[in-house]
């Protein structure tokens, strides 16, 4: 998914960038269920857009089940359950890492993402856009380790499959008529290079420091785009989120032109979780099982290692 930074100055398209500062703060926790989102004026100001612009971003979200307004008290994050990790009788030096059945809706990333690298040995298999939402919580999980808030894990192992920005026949990001642009595939891989080179070094910091013992970080890259992101984490926990395609407008080099492109538009994508676990249903390990196969048949037979 493509960060596309501050608001752009194409009017048709603005409400979408707004819409997505706001999802994105929603979806990392900094608006948390219940919180009070700022007036439309202070939103006005911020964002440097008209009142219906504004309007438009607040609309989407709405029809994304993330706020709710209730009259006379103005807008809300809406309020959803949120997983708790299960705690089991494990004894030293095995994984205490567990999960538990539940029937929450969409989620975000980062709770999990702390149960996961509670756990002696930590997976993370990822196929994503740019990593980018991944690459911000690992550094606060390493974070909490260089802290000593939790019990560093033995090992670390990350495996990042992102699309292939060599590669023209991309699905997104193109332009708006469906044309190829070569500049527009740069600007990505300069995204997704960063992010994923954020990541690796957070992970080897820990190693560095002798904090984890081992880590290992691989990426590799697929010719296609993904239209689904998806995380897989520990082998027992697979997060699904989706990549709906819209216009946005961006600022390409070397001339600093602007140009309207269908992208992966949106940071924080809503994320959908399927559980294997103990008292998981056969359907929800099934779904594990099936993303986890996926995941390796794909970095078997299609992914190649990246340059970078």
């Amino acid at each position: 998914m493509t960060s596309h930074g501050s608001v752009p100055r194409d009017h048709t398209h603005r409400y979408l960038s707004v819409a997505d500062a706001l999802r994105r703060e929603i979806n990392d926790g900094t608006r948390r269920p219940g919180d009070r989102l700022p007036t439309q004026s202070e939103l006005v100001s911020r964002f440097g857009v008209s009142r219906a612009t504004v309007n438009r971003a607040i609309e989407v979200l709405r029809e994304q089940g993330l706020i709710e307004s209730r009259q006379g008290s103005g807008t809300f994050v809406s309020r959803s359950e949120r997983s708790i990790p299960a705690q089991t009788g494990a004894g030293d030096g095995e994984d205490v890492w567990a999960v538990v059945s539940e029937r929450v809706p969409p989620v975000v990333l980062a709770p999990y993402l702390e149960e996961a690298f509670e756990a002696t040995e930590v997976t993370l298999d990822v196929f994503s856009m740019t990593t980018e939402t991944l690459a911000a919580r690992v550094s606060a999980q390493k974070t909490r380790i260089m802290d000593g808030e939790i019990r560093p894990p033995r090992s670390i192992s990350a495996r990042l499959m992102l699309p292939d920005t060599d590669s023209p026949v991309l699905a997104i990001p193109r332009l708006k008529d469906g044309r190829d642009d070569p500049r527009v595939r740069r600007r990505l891989r300069g995204i997704l290079q960063a992010h994923a080179s954020m990541l690796s070094q957070s992970l080897y910091e820990l190693r560095d420091r002798g904090l984890v013992s081992e880590v290992s970080v691989e990426v590799r890259l697929v010719p296609f785009a993904p239209q689904l992101k998806l995380y897989i984490l520990n082998r027992r926990l697979a997060l699904q989120g989706f990549y709906p395609p819209e216009l946005g407008t961006i600022t390409v080099p070397p001339d600093g032109e602007e140009v309207t492109i269908l992208d992966a538009y949106g940071t924080g994508a809503t994320l959908f979780p399927f559980r294997a676990a103990a008292d998981s249903t056969p359907e929800q390990v099934g779904i594990v099982r099936a993303f986890q196969y996926l995941f390796d048949s794909m970095w078997k037979h299609q992914a190649k290692e990246a340059d970078f």
